[in-house]
């Protein structure tokens, strides 16, 4: 893995950890998603997470662009309940 990757998942973590500490201070139960999803992208930088992922390359990249639309995709709708209210 490169270090541009690196910097990716990283971030990717931060922002998730960010949003879920925020989420969570609102009293919202999908902001401990964001920091399970935090982690895992953290876990995904490591030596482990990087053989698993040279392994399994497709499933590796897929399960996060999956994963970082899903927690898009929530961050969305937990924008538009708050609006709403």
């Amino acid at each position: 893995m490169n270090s541009r990757q690196k910097t990716w998942l990283w971030l990717a973590a931060i922002v998730s950890s960010i949003v879920g500490l925020a989420l969570v201070w609102n009293d919202s139960g999908a902001g401990w998603f964001l920091i399970i999803m935090g982690i895992v992208y953290a876990g995904a930088s490591t030596r482990a997470g990087q053989a698993w992922a040279s392994s399994n390359p497709n499933l590796g990249r897929w399960g996060l662009i999956v994963a970082t639309l899903l927690l898009v995709l929530l961050a969305v709708v937990v924008a538009a309940v708050a609006l709403l209210k």
